[in-house]
């Protein structure tokens, strides 16, 4: 029997994720992301209806939204088809979801559209099945285990057995280097039949010096509480703002920078607590504090209080998405000469911080000092060679990148058929 796998979106791009195989006659998908565009923010769903009619499962590596966003709208398509995940994921999907619903409506809030999105949310959390690293969870005759993926708290990477003992493995986001706040991916020791690899930066040369960029943003911090500025770190909600807080605090113990006051707003705040929930470790402390909330003030208002307060804001979005906290924050800093703005990971095109950084014009309204330290969850192509190494599979295909030069012939585009 033909096994296939085909890319609904997440292909040759980064941003709504969803991979469709179909192995020994079942039908698997993985991931149901969103992409950063207003235009076309899901993934293909009419296309992955003609193919599929009926799923037999779903499963979501992780809870960032370009890999779950759109789970509400793909669990309504398919609502006899259960939803694995981890119990890390599981646990942050809701708020995860949530708020990019919130984001997406902000033109429209409160609108029945809004509502019956959150409607459909409820009913597919509740089709949500938990499962730790290593189960083995029976699709039919094919067998789906869960593997740590390292990137973000409670990441797989899925490995799908199949036939006598073949293996498709599907990396999602990987890291095989350990965080503060989550441990490397760990790989099977099944040679892979089929692997499909994610290229966030196999096609770039860039190699990752995490040590490196980490003094040089609490640098970054030092100089300019020193000069008398405010810094504004703006940074993704899950995994990066944490292991920015846990970088903060460290470098506070070791005297690398002054005690300073930080406050962690947005998304960042409710994720950081459900860190330290599942963590049993301690993220907040006397210096770094959830951002106060402040009754009967603006969110402008509010944005101001915590910038005469703080010296430090740490906020999402990572790429200031218009509407988000730290795009409100930006702009009160923008004339401040003494002040920072300190990026830390990933631009999408569509963002607010990707102009910022790639547009003289809109740079030059920005009076204060702009920055970007780059801290990555995700493997450089040094690592990602490491994966395909290990694995040594018999067919490749990568997928979440933007494919260049002669390796394209390697990459699955969205809409292809891939044949395994």
């Amino acid at each position: 029997m033909e096994n296939l796998f085909i890319p609904i979106g997440g292909g040759n791009e980064i941003g709504a994720s969803c991979y469709l195989y179909i192995v020994s006659g079942k039908r698997i998908l993985v991931d149901s992301g969103i992409r950063f565009s207003k235009q076309e923010p899901y993934p293909d769903f009419d296309f992955l209806k003609a193919l599929a009619p009926e799923l037999d499962a779903i499963v979501i590596t992780h809870a960032h939204v370009d890999h779950c966003g759109s789970i509400h709208l793909l669990s309504a398509l398919y609502p006899e088809t259960p939803i694995y995940t981890t119990h890390e994921t599981a646990q942050l999907l809701s708020l995860m979801v949530e708020d990019a619903i919130k984001v997406r409506h902000i033109a429209d809030r409160n609108s029945e559209e809004e509502w019956k999105e959150y409607r459909m949310l409820d009913e597919a959390l509740s089709r949500v099945e938990r499962r730790e690293f290593f189960d083995r969870i029976e699709v039919g005759d094919v067998e789906v285990v869960l593997y740590p993926a390292g990137h973000v708290l409670g990441a797989a990477s899925v490995g799908i057995y199949y036939g006598d003992s073949s293996l498709a493995f599907h990396s999602g986001d990987i890291s095989l280097s350990s965080q503060r706040s989550v441990g490397r991916a760990e790989l099977p020791s099944h040679k892979a039949d089929f692997l499909v690899l994610e290229s966030t930066y196999f096609y770039s040369d860039r190699r990752f010096k995490r040590e490196e960029d980490e003094r040089e943003l609490l640098e970054t911090v030092k100089k300019t509480v020193e000069r008398g500025g405010k810094v504004l770190i703006p940074a993704f909600a899950l995994g990066r703002a944490q292991e920015i807080l846990l970088l903060l605090s460290e470098g506070m113990r070791r005297g690398e920078i002054p005690p300073i006051t930080v406050y962690v707003d947005g998304l960042a705040r409710d994720v950081s607590t459900i860190y330290e929930n599942l963590l049993n470790r301690t993220l907040f402390n006397y210096y770094v504090q959830p951002a106060p909330v402040y009754q009967g003030l603006s969110f402008e208002e509010a944005c101001r209080e915590n910038l005469r307060e703080a010296d430090c804001i740490l906020a999402t979005s990572g790429m200031l998405v218009e509407g988000t906290p730290s795009f409100i924050y930006s702009k009160l800093l923008s004339r401040n000469r003494k002040s920072s703005i300190v990026f830390s990971g990933y631009m999408a095109e569509e963002s607010f911080g990707y102009r910022l950084l790639s547009s003289r014009e809109l740079l030059s309204v920005f009076k204060c000092q702009i920055e970007r330290h780059h801290l990555s969850a995700h493997s450089d192509r040094e690592e990602l060679e490491v994966i395909l190494d290990t694995l040594t599979p018999v067919k490749t295909a990568f997928v979440h990148g933007y494919p260049t030069g002669e390796e394209m012939k390697h990459h699955a585009f969205n809409r292809e058929v891939v044949r395994f």
